[in-house]
């Protein structure tokens, strides 16, 4: 199986990381792992601010994903920048609360996804 038919994606846009890797299957899958790695992690400390926001944190993560975001094609990217904004200026508890109840499925779901391009890849 080539790599271009490996990266086909409906929740994710796989457009930058084709355009800059489309034909190096070892810089990918490391990209990939490192996207894996990083967003785990960060998207299970987002989940516990949905009971109690931890602004630092939400501001933190937020700032971190946003470059990673863009590159990798997650959708919430939008969200994500507002919600580091609204960190930043101690929005209210329940508007961050709702924009993460946004976020975090979508993210959630770029995990998964890049998890399965990457079995895919790895088997190549």
């Amino acid at each position: 199986m080539e790599i271009e038919k490996i990266l086909v994606s409906d929740v994710v846009d796989l457009s930058s990381i084709k355009s800059f890797f489309a034909s190096d299957k070892d810089s990918l899958i490391q990209l990939i792992e490192v996207y894996l790695s990083d967003t785990t992690p960060r998207i299970n400390t987002l989940e516990e601010s949905l009971d109690k926001v931890d602004y630092k944190s939400v501001k933190s993560i937020t700032h971190f994903l946003k470059s990673s975001f863009g590159l990798m094609g997650i959708s919430c990217l939008d969200e994500i920048a507002s919600l580091e904004k609204d960190a930043d200026n101690n929005e209210n508890e329940e508007v961050i609360k709702q924009k993460l109840n946004i976020a975090i499925p979508i993210c959630k779901d770029s995990i998964t996804e890049y998890s399965i391009i990457l079995e895919k890849l790895k088997a190549l």
